[in-house]
């Protein structure tokens, strides 16, 4: 075993040790900064040698494709998908969009899309760019492609989250789409680029739609499948949903129909009702009145904060202190600043806005 390898190795390695998910990973990480120390453990050293080998290839792969490799603590990693309990150590990029684009929105669907589903998608693409939203799916048949197919055509961009690597691209019929999505979008990917895809892979893949989002759109669902799996984990991650109702006799408005009827999803039925349940349109006004909110005069935590204030509009001290993981004290020094700079202003009931 070499004495010493680049640190994007070790990051790597650390996932290919057996039993280390991304919760174990991270917990190993935070105890071992030096990550070389994890590898010297006596319960991971039998394995240590493997995984650092099969890292440095996959690092190899990387460079040789042009694939960028994304560690939880760097400042590229998506920041929304970053507070979550089971967010990938590592993510595997190809294109030059922005995870942390200041608006991103995951459309999701059916597999069997109808042409009424193919047509309500491409509306919500022509919708949203004015708006400069970036838009996410599953890069799969049906619903997800035709997301992908809309941004295309209309020059909007969006990033396909894969269920394998980079190499074993599927299903085979999309390839075709893939350069153009990553000239103004990405593909984006756990799963290192010589990994084909699994069946359990896409149902974990979801989470990651879910959670680079501010909010999923669920536009055709049967009554159990991949979107309603993507609507969970956007709840559990406390965030907005949206389901296109459909007929009653149509298969694949039954998981749309379900959701709203259990109050897990807001009715979508048209874009400018959706920026309004967002509180998007205000925040367009206080940019409007704020252009410095645009500006990098902030640091990261007072940043999280505005963006946070931005995206929902009104939220409370303890909200503000679970959704951004902020110590309580360094939390309270914020709010203080920032309303000191006229950035912020509280509300009754322990609440604060932009100003």
């Amino acid at each position: 075993m070499k004495s010493t390898y680049p640190l994007s190795v070790y990051q790597i390695a650390l996932t290919y040790l057996p039993e280390v998910g991304p919760v174990k990973g991270k917990k190993l990480a935070s105890l071992y900064p030096h990550l070389p120390d994890i590898f010297r453990l006596a319960s991971y050293q039998p394995f240590a040698e493997e995984a650092l080998r099969e890292a440095e290839k996959t690092v190899l792969l990387c460079a040789e494709d042009q694939i960028q490799i994304l560690y939880f603590e760097d400042s590229e990693y998506p920041q929304r998908l970053k507070d979550l309990y089971d967010a990938p150590l590592i993510l595997f990029k190809k294109g030059k969009a922005d995870l942390n684009a200041h608006r991103i929105v995951a459309v999701v669907g059916t597999r069997h899309a109808s042409d009424v589903g193919k047509k309500v998608t491409e509306e919500l693409v022509q919708s949203a760019i004015k708006d400069e939203v970036m838009l996410v799916s599953g890069f799969a048949r049906g619903i997800d492609i035709a997301l992908h197919k809309a941004c295309l055509k209309f020059d909007v961009p969006t990033i396909a989250v894969l269920a394998g690597g980079f190499r074993h691209i599927y299903p085979h019929e999309n390839a075709m789409y893939v350069d153009q999505i990553v000239a103004t979008g990405a593909l984006l990917s756990e799963y290192a680029p010589h990994i084909p895809p699994a069946s359990y892979h896409f149902p974990v893949r979801n989470r990651i739609i879910a959670g680079l989002s501010d909010a999923t759109v669920v536009v055709e669902a049967a009554g159990k499948g991949g979107a309603l799996i993507t609507a969970d984990y956007a709840l559990n991650f406390h965030r907005t949903v949206f389901a296109v109702p459909g007929s009653l006799n149509r298969p694949f408005s039954k998981g749309c129909n379900l959701l709203i009827r259990n109050n897990k999803a807001t009715i979508y039925t048209s874009w400018d009702d959706f920026m309004q349940e967002l509180n998007w349109e205000q925040a367009k006004d206080r940019l409007a009145l704020h252009p410095e909110l645009s500006q990098k005069l902030f640091t990261l935590n007072e940043s999280t904060i505005i963006s946070l204030l931005h995206r929902e509009g009104q939220l409370s001290s303890n909200e503000l202190l679970q959704r951004s993981e902020i110590q309580q004290d360094e939390l309270a020094l914020i709010l203080l600043n920032l309303e000191l700079k006229g950035m912020i202003q509280s509300t009754d009931g322990d609440g604060y806005m932009l100003a």
